[in-house]
């Protein structure tokens, strides 16, 4: 939520946005394919054509894939690193370029054709 300490002449600051969309990103990905449960944690694992890896990514990208993938291995200390740097270091493009991707991987775990996985508190009943 928005409040007045975080609004920008009257618009949610670059950060606050960006750190919700990742959220967003987590939250889908782990309503989708289910919570860790203790002692697991959720891997992402992400497949290339040719010979490119993350490393090839554009910054933006490799910044998106890093920050989830961080959150979803319950690394806060890397992830909120990650969103600092977005919020302080980087220059209006890159700010630009990776809200864009952000939002674009959002829209993609939403149209991700998987089934939803079973509602853990009616299992056994």
């Amino acid at each position: 939520m928005c409040t007045d300490t975080n609004l920008t002449a009257g618009r949610p600051e670059y950060g606050d946005v960006l750190a919700w969309v990742v959220d967003a990103i987590v939250g889908v990905v782990t309503a989708r394919l289910g919570a860790a449960v203790a002692k697991e944690r959720l891997l992402l694992d992400l497949r290339f054509t040719g010979r490119q890896d993350v490393e090839a990514l554009p910054a933006s990208e490799r910044w998106v894939l890093r920050t989830v993938a961080a959150f979803l291995a319950e690394d806060y200390v890397e992830a909120e690193r990650s969103l600092i740097a977005a919020r302080h270091r980087f220059d209006m493009t890159l700010r630009a370029e990776t809200l864009a991707d952000a939002l674009i991987w959002l829209d993609f775990m939403l149209d991700v054709d998987l089934p939803d996985p079973p509602d853990v508190t009616t299992v056994g009943r």
